[in-house]
């Protein structure tokens, strides 16, 4: 067995130790994890925005100033070809989780996991079977009235009507991802900072660490004594702030995790 082989085992115990004698771990999703489902990333070589340009920065305000233009407008990109909302819709439709998304939920399910705080839109964790996910930036399959806060679910409502009203209290309804612009609902926020302020080990899973307010998330959590971990395919800028970093994909690094878990657990 060479050094580095020994190396990485011997962190991968250490890592496990860390999360076991844990007494609030939570993780922190980022783009990574949803890349291994062939989900595109929006930036680098590959991303959306590189391929077709990034969007617009006033897109809340867009909506609130016309929800029924903005509506037929997202409408009809889903429908066009050469279009990045089609591209991404189309790859969203595909994915399923990955080992990655399923270790998360087996940790859960040795309650060594509190919460997952996830960047990601795209629904996966849910479909893993995750039940403490706290989705930062919204889920892409749920439909948000802007005055209550009510969901419902994309597919059961019907667009002939625009723009879509609220049966609870008559309010504009809009996709419940978090667009540019738009402030991160109080409550999601809330509950994410409730988690953060409690936990005393962070993973950071698949994130780059650049995006606000989730990018705060981990520093916050470091500030307050919380042990990070971090998996990522490359180094980010949280990365000198971490107890232990992986370099690798997730769903190769975190079942492994898993397993010297449960040895540990059974010893």
């Amino acid at each position: 067995m060479d050094s580095q082989c020994i190396q990485f085992k011997n962190q991968l115990y250490s890592a496990a130790k860390i999360i076991v004698n844990s007494h609030y771990t939570i993780a922190l999703a980022g783009a990574g994890l949803s890349v291994e489902s062939g989900i595109p990333p929006y930036r680098g070589p590959d991303g959306l925005w590189t391929k077709y340009g990034e969007p617009s920065l006033l897109s809340f305000d867009e909506f609130k100033r016309n929800p029924t233009a903005w509506w037929e407008n997202r409408l009809l990109a889903e429908a066009q070809y050469e279009n990045p909302i089609r591209e991404m819709k189309l790859a969203l439709d595909r994915a399923r989780p990955n080992p990655g998304h399923y270790s998360l939920k087996e940790l859960e399910d040795l309650s060594l996991l509190k919460h997952t705080i996830t960047q990601n839109v795209d629904n996966l964790h849910i479909m893993a079977g995750s039940k403490s996910t706290l989705e930062i930036h919204g889920n892409r399959t749920l439909l948000r009235c802007l005055s209550c806060g009510a969901k419902e679910k994309r597919y059961e409502i019907s667009f002939e009507t625009l723009p879509l009203i609220c049966k609870y209290c008559d309010g504009i309804i809009k996709m419940d991802t978090v667009m540019f612009g738009e402030p991160i609902p109080k409550d999601i926020l809330m509950q994410c900072m409730n988690a953060v302020n409690n936990c005393d080990c962070m993973l950071l899973i698949g994130t780059s660490g650049t995006v606000n307010p989730a990018a705060q998330l981990p520093g916050r959590a470091h500030e307050k004594g919380a042990i990070l971990i971090e998996i990522n395919t490359e180094e980010t800028p949280l990365s000198s702030i971490c107890h232990s970093v992986f370099t690798g994909k997730s769903g190769f690094v975190l079942p492994l995790l898993v397993e010297q878990i449960r040895m540990i657990l059974e010893t």
